[in-house]
């Protein structure tokens, strides 16, 4: 009853609050499979419809882009050039069905996996229209998937390593997958700037968010999470003083005490599935690491046969033909280098490269505005995270939060481009990072105008 307590509250809550802020759709989209499962555990009404919550999910996207058009704002403006490199590269791929072997097997899968393509890389950027939509997102994201996962954690069944499901399992990498993204928001984003509540609060939703992985033994998810953060940490913080040291000391002290329990919890018991905590020893993941490797080179093999395979590519989803693998190699570029050939792996290495200098060019343009950067710090993180997932889990059409936030990063870059320089909201941020108004009584005049039209 909890259970369907919790997820009604949570789609109830997306609808109502969609009709201000079109953008929290961002928040379903990402945490729908975790929501999906949470609802599968609690009522065998969601085993027997197991595309409910996607469509309810879909839905209210579809009805967050209907009110920005109904608001009068251009969807379609500010939509950057790496978002329409995206859109090519994913239609070249649903072309690759022209030439592959077993074309039927293609249009099977894009059929089932057609409807999340639309979400998630054409729906989604939709709803994104400034940076205070992006900000906005990053809350829902933190409240929604917080509870979702608090929720998985405590109140579910388990078996192993997946969430025991009316009628079968979950998948543990679906959940764990939403709980790196909540982490990574959590520690490098930083939405409530001014609450010292959010301050405190956040390293508990880290903590449920480590150890919620660890629980589905989601390895490449954690160490993602660990790496992701210490690289992007210098994005969201300027490591400038000692202060700035020590933190990040106390953050890298925190997340290794947390994984550590995490360890010892659930994987270093007798009673543990894996007993000893084998699944997560150097040599369990290096011969996980090389398994993935070997199926991606044996594709690769079979798309050196010819001239014509090496530049266009196999097909998209060639390798699940059963002459070829029977399934996806679980190594994402290396997939799409052997179906797309060398023109998809170009387009993407392109918009790889892309998304780089969009980041790159959003950290030069808030240079002013420290307060600004945990939010592109967040974004370039989630994109980083999905990436590094893409070299252990999933296919071209199965990773698609990697390119959706390359979309919302190019998204990001162009709201800052086409901000007015002497905008009052931006004036106060870098006055306010500063510390003072000084000089600028019309600055002064401008920030109390727009105080007050705030409250």
């Amino acid at each position: 009853m909890l259970g369907i307590i919790t997820y009604s509250a949570i789609v109830a809550a997306l609808f109502i609050f969609i009709w201000k802020r079109p953008s929290i759709a961002l928040a379903g989209v990402l945490c729908m499979f975790g929501l999906e499962q949470l609802g599968q555990a609690s009522h065998p009404f969601f085993s027997q419809h197991q595309a409910f919550t996607n469509v309810l999910i879909g839905g209210i996207l579809t009805v967050a882009v209907g009110i920005k058009v109904l608001k009068g704002e251009r969807v379609f403006e500010q939509y950057p050039a790496v978002g329409w490199m995206v859109l090519a590269l994913f239609c070249y791929a649903l072309a690759s069905a022209l030439w592959v072997r077993r074309p039927e097997l293609t249009m099977e899968i894009w059929e089932g996996r057609g409807p999340y393509v639309l979400t998630f890389l054409v729906l989604t950027p939709l709803v994104m229209s400034s940076a205070q939509d992006i900000e906005a997102a990053t809350k829902a994201i933190i409240l929604i998937g917080t509870t979702v996962a608090l929720f998985l954690l405590i109140f579910v069944s388990w078996d192993a390593r997946s969430i025991v499901l009316e009628g079968g399992h979950g998948n543990p990498l679906a959940v764990s997958q939403m709980a790196g993204m909540v982490a990574l928001v959590a520690i490098l984003g930083n939405p409530w700037e001014r609450s010292k509540m959010w301050q405190v609060a956040r390293w508990a939703v880290v903590a449920v968010c480590l150890i919620l992985v660890i629980r589905a033994g989601a390895r490449g998810q954690l160490l993602g999470i660990l790496i992701v953060t210490m690289v992007c940490w210098p994005i969201s913080r300027r490591i400038q003083n000692p202060s700035q040291v020590f933190l990040l000391v106390g953050l890298i002290g925190f997340l290794a005490a947390v994984t550590s329990y995490g360890l010892q919890e659930f994987w270093a018991k007798p009673s543990s599935y894996y007993a000893g905590g084998s699944r997560w020893s150097e040599q369990a993941m290096h011969g996980a690491m090389s398994g993935r490797l070997e199926q991606a080179l044996i594709l690769v093999r079979h798309w050196y046969g010819s001239p014509e395979t090496i530049l266009f590519g196999l097909g998209n989803s060639a390798s699940f033909d059963p002459r070829v693998l029977g399934m996806y190699p679980h190594f994402v570029p290396l997939e799409i280098l052997a179906e797309e050939g060398l023109m998809g792996f170009l387009a993407f290495l392109l918009i790889l490269f892309v998304t780089w200098q969009n980041v790159a060019h959003c950290l030069r343009a808030i240079r002013d505005t420290p307060s600004d950067r945990p939010l592109i710090a967040a974004l370039a993180a989630m994109f980083l995270y999905a990436l590094l997932l893409a070299l252990k889990q999933g296919s071209l059409l199965n990773n698609l939060e990697l390119f959706m936030f390359a979309i919302l990063i190019g998204k990001y870059r162009a709201f800052l481009s086409m901000s007015n320089p002497i905008d009052s909201t931006r004036r106060f941020r870098i006055a306010r990072d500063h510390n003072s108004l000084p000089e600028y009584p019309s600055l002064r005049h401008a920030t109390w105008k727009l105080e007050s039209f705030k409250a």
